[in-house]
């Protein structure tokens, strides 16, 4: 009787963990840190929990004959933002599936 009890507190313990350790915050200064050019999509969503919110970012140039051209979401080039529970972010722009860029707000 006295094993079986070790054994539910020991379960009861080891499920908790789990659920301490899922809930763990990942954006966070260490984890912006971590992020480098090149690396993939794939491996920035494990390391930040997710895939993240996926930006609109138009751009505007201005060509050869001075005239302003615009894009909106027919670029390339996708920006993801990740965000924390307490407000803060990190925003990384992929090229082809790879971090080109990566920026970050309130950690």
């Amino acid at each position: 009787m006295l094993g079986v009890m070790i054994n539910r507190s020991l379960l009861v313990m080891a499920a908790s963990l789990a659920l301490l350790v899922g809930c763990e915050e990942k954006v966070t200064a260490d984890s912006y840190k971590s992020i480098n050019t090149g690396m993939s999509q794939s491996e920035v969503e494990t390391m930040l929990g997710g895939s993240g919110e996926e930006l609109d970012v138009g751009g505007v140039s201005i060509g050869a004959d001075g005239l302003m051209s615009g894009s909106k979401g027919g670029g390339k080039d996708k920006t993801y933002v990740w965000k924390s529970k307490d407000g803060g972010e990190i925003s990384v722009t992929f090229r082809d599936g790879k971090v080109i860029n990566k920026g970050k707000s309130g950690i």
